[in-house]
Parts: structure tokens; sequence; C-alpha cells
């Protein structure tokens, strides 16, 4: 009979060794210098990908809607990018957009000191903990800042420099919420360098919600057979990913990314699936304030340039002929008459006399509405209207964001606003530049909480009276470890631990766990240290006089011993 199970096992044996002989010709094609052998690698990997991919049953956009038939979803939202440039150049938001630039410009060097703003290259810390540098570690982190300055591996000429870049993508985040930047990579697939591009001219492939399409309830809508056109104008598939974002020019896809490629990177995301993917800028919640502060801007230029509002009217009285009222006209405007012709005064035929039109002071209220309107620009951009020089503190009624002392304001403007921005781009370029680097260490921007050395040491000292001991202390600071430096300089501490080693010291167990007790208890009360030393320094003396009498004893004892064995060998002789 045979043995069917033994030869399942020998089966399941060649199966395991065949599939890691196919992974050991993959890696190897995939390091060839053949272009065929890269390319049966890639598709190699596709299959083994597609076979073990799992993919979620939720659809994250409307496949319906592709009645434009372009191979790309827009945004939904009826702001075309054109127009959220034009409203970025508008002086408050314009303003505030520059302030932020240039606050995270100030993060694009290497940290100098650990009190000053910059970013740091590190190992990521294990458990919470920061992991130490060796000359190795540190000459890879040396290495990988030398690539983030110079947005690349070599120092070139045409290349932005890290500043640059980040004011690139910032200006872009703020104003589309749509920052990208390619990662150009050579044929090998290794990272060569990152470079910032117009975020206005990307957008989602249709390609990317391929899993969409291939609903049934969309496919009886004839959805697959349209979005297979248009996947098959827009390449391959590479490492089970079909190109995930698109370049569009007047309406036409010039270039296709795949993820790896290009970073997309949205801060105000949505789930709802008429957004197709897209951020909401906060200049799209911004229109109708930005539209007003246009508005008040236009009336009051028009105000001053044209005088269309005069401030009276002049009459004049009584019978006059026309040359003569002319000429009076004339006399009156070229001695009253402003800048560009403005505020000229009207004349009617009749006796003379001033009719004042401007009885109505709204000087305060035309004030009091913009700077209503600046206020609701500030608090949707998250930052306080001091930074951008505009000073509310007089303002009644003033709440919030705008209240408290000025460094206050200050810093609780970037803890809501500057901070998260930070956090934002740290993960991109982690995420894009750092791991396929080098998948051990992190960027991380330093300065945040803006601590001073003063700071700092007031810090530990509190730390060290809690919680921390002064080796721990030291070892923060870089400093070896001393003799009884793991103490913690508190008295409560101190007085546990002396009252713990009195009982080893008088030699005595089963009383001392009593006396530990009640030294516990008596702990509540405040004691001089002192008299504790003195306390101490007493009972080691009557342990001394309590050993001295026991030895004084042992020695009679002894020589009592010693007379009686000697009178008992005189009566036994």
């Amino acid at each position: 009979m045979a043995n069917y199970s033994e030869q399942l096992k020998s089966v399941e044996l060649a199966k395991q060794k065949l599939e890691a002989k196919s992974f050991r010709l993959i890696e190897k094609a995939a390091k060839s210098d053949n272009p065929d052998d890269m390319i049966a690698a890639s598709n190699a990997m596709s299959r083994i990908q597609q076979k073990t991919a799992t993919h979620p049953k939720a659809f994250f956009i409307d496949p319906l809607q592709f009645n434009i038939n372009l191979g790309y979803k827009d945004k939904p939202y009826t702001l075309s990018y054109t127009t959220l440039k034009r409203m970025s150049k508008t002086p408050i938001i314009n303003s505030i957009i520059k302030t932020r630039k240039n606050q995270i410009a100030d993060f694009a060097e290497p940290q100098s000191d650990r009190y000053s703003t910059g970013f740091v290259i590190r190992k990521k810390p294990k458990f919470g903990m920061e992991q130490k540098m060796d000359n190795r570690d540190k000459k890879i982190a040396t290495a990988l800042t030398d690539f983030i300055l110079n947005t690349g591996g070599e120092y070139s000429w045409t290349n932005d420099d890290f500043d640059t870049f980040i004011r690139k993508i910032v200006d872009d985040s703020l104003t589309y919420d749509q920052m990208t930047f390619e990662c150009v990579r050579n044929r090998r697939g290794k990272l060569e360098s990152f470079i910032a591009t117009d975020g206005a001219t990307f957008r989602l492939a249709d390609s990317a919600f391929q899993d969409d399409y291939d609903n049934p309830f969309f496919q009886r809508r004839g959805s697959g057979l349209w979005v297979n056109e248009n996947l098959r104008a827009l390449g391959v598939k590479e490492k089970g990913y079909y190109p995930q974002y698109v370049q569009v020019y007047q309406n036409a896809i010039v270039n296709d990314f795949y993820p790896w490629e290009l970073c997309f990177g949205v801060r105000n995301p949505s789930a709802s699936i008429y957004a197709n993917g897209y951020g909401c800028s906060e200049l799209e919640e911004l229109i109708n304030v930005v539209t007003s502060l246009l508005w008040g801007d236009e009336y009051n230029r028009r105000f001053f340039s044209q005088g269309s509002a005069p401030k009276g009217l002049l009459r004049v009285k009584g019978n006059v002929n026309e040359a003569s009222l002319q000429q009076f006209k004339q006399q009156w405007q070229a001695m009253i008459t402003g800048v560009m012709q403005s505020w000229k005064t009207p004349v009617v035929e009749a006796d003379v006399d001033w009719i004042d039109l401007q009885k109505n002071n709204r000087d305060m209220e035309y004030s009091s509405w913009i700077e209503y309107l600046i206020k609701l620009a500030c608090a949707i951009y998250n930052i306080d209207p001091i930074e951008i020089g505009w000073d509310i503190s007089r303002s009644a009624g003033s709440g919030g964001l705008f209240e408290g002392s000025q460094s206050q304001r200050l810093q609780n403007s970037k803890d809501r606003g500057l901070y998260p921005l930070l956090k934002f781009i740290q993960r991109k370029l982690n995420k894009y530049i750092i791991e396929p680097l080098n998948p051990d260490f992190e960027f991380v921007f330093m300065g945040l909480n803006g601590m001073t050395i003063d700071q700092e040491l007031d810090m530990d000292i509190k730390k060290l009276g809690s919680f921390q001991t002064i080796d721990e202390i030291r070892q923060k600071w870089d400093l070896p470890s001393i003799e009884h430096g793991n103490i913690i300089e508190n008295a409560v501490y101190a007085q546990q631990l002396a009252a713990a080693q009195m009982p080893q010291a008088g030699g005595q167990t089963g009383e001392g766990e009593e006396e530990v007790k009640e030294t516990k208890e008596e702990t509540e009360e405040v004691q001089n240290p002192f008299d504790l030393y003195v306390q101490e320094n007493e009972e080691e003396s009557e342990t001394e006089e309590e050993t001295e009498e026991k030895a004084e004893s042992d020695l009679f004892v002894k020589a009592f011993e010693t007379f009686m064995e000697r009178e008992e060998e005189k009566l036994n002789s």
C-alpha cells in the first residue's frame, strides 16, 4: 500500500525548495546588469505580490465619475489651481504664507547645538529610548545629512539646496494642500536625488483606484471597459502597482509616476468618496473671507483715487451766466482737487451754499470689519495675527487664540500651526528619502520646544528631587558616573534609605522590621537631617559599648573555665 502521506510531504518539501530557488534567482536577476534579467525579475515579483496581496472591500472614490474620460481624477471643488494661486497673493494671505515659510526655513540647517533650531539625523529609538551612535553610525548620519542639504548625493549647481526645497513645498502645501516632490532614481532603483515639483500640475491617476473599478456594482455599469482602456495607456504594472499619479499640462497627461517616484502630501485629507483622494486647502475654506478682503481693498482704492463719494455739494445762489459759472468751477477745482483728480466737488447753478454729505463717519466700522476678516484668516491657518504684524491686543472682546501675553500668544500659535506642519514634512522626508537609503536612521526637526540651557538645568534639578538619580542626570549630559550616584536628592527618600539600613548596622533582624515600619510612619513629620545623623552616631556608639561589654564578659568566662579545669586535675591526681 502506497504511503501517500510521505509522498505529500516530499512534494511539499520540493515546493519549498523550488520556491527558495526562485527567490534566489529573482534576487540575482534584479542585481544583474542585463535589462532582460531585470525585467524578468520585476515581472516575477509582480506575480508573487498579486498572489499574496489582500485588498479591502470598501471603495474610496466615486467610480461613476468617469464621463470626462481623462485618465485621472480631478479635485471635486469649483476653485481651480489658478484661482487658489491668485488668492494666495492677497496681502493678508501672502503675509501668512511667507511667515510660515521663513519660520520653517530656520529648521533647514543641521542643529548647531541642542538649544538651537535645525534638524538632525539619528538612529531610530528603540522602546522609547534614544540609541547611542558609534563612529560608523556617525559617518552614516553625516552622509545622510549631506544628502539632505544638497537634495542629492553630490553637490550640484543646478539642484536646489534644502532651504529652497523647503520653501517651495511649504508654499504649495499652504496654497493647494498638495505638496509634491519627485524622488529621482537610477536604473537599479537607488535614490539619487529629490526635487520639488509644481503641485498644481499633479493629479491622482485612475489606475490608483483599480480595485474600486473592479467592484461588481460598477462593472455592471460599464466602468471596467472604460478604465481598462485608460490603464493600457498608463503603462505596465511594477512591483504590484500601476502608476498612482500623473502630471497634467493643458488637460493632457504628460508623465506618470509610481508611488515610490512621487510624494503626494495632503495635510487635510477626507474619507469622503467624493473628495477623490484630495485634500481641502485653507484657501478653499476662506473663499468668502478673501473675497470680502478684496472688496474692501477695492472700495478703499476707488474711494481715494476717484472720489466717487463727494464730501458735499456747492450750490451757487443767484443768476449767474454760463461763462462765469464755468470760470468759477475751474478755479474751485484747481484749489481743492486731490490726487488723480479725486474729491471733485459738484457745482450747481444757484445761490452759493455748502451741503455736507459726510455727517456719518463709518471709518471705525470699516476697521472692525477688516479686523474681523483678518482674525478669521489667521484662525483657519492657526497663526496669531501678531506674527504677521497685525496687533489686535487692544481690541475689545479678544479671547481664545488672541488672549494672554505676547510670548504666550506666540508659543500658542507655534504649537497650533507651525509644529504640526513641521511634523508633517518630517514624516514625508523619512518615508520617501531616509528610509529607502537607510531604514535604521530617521530625520528629526529639533528645537521645537525652544528650551534654553537654564530652563533645562532647572528641569533636571526638579527631576533629581523627584524620580531621577544623579547618575541618570549625568548620563544625559554625557558625564561619567560617580560614587554613591545612584540616589535621588529627596529628603523623604534619604530618610527611608537610612531607616532601612539601621537594623543591619545593629545586627538585628526580627526587631528591625518593626523599627523600619515605625520609621516609615514617622516620615510624614519634617526632620532635620543633622538630627538623623547624630542619632545614627549615638546608636553606633551604643552598639560599640555593648560589644566591648560582651568581650569583657567572654574573657571572665574563659578564665573561670580554665581555673575549674585546673582544680579538677588536682582532685584527680
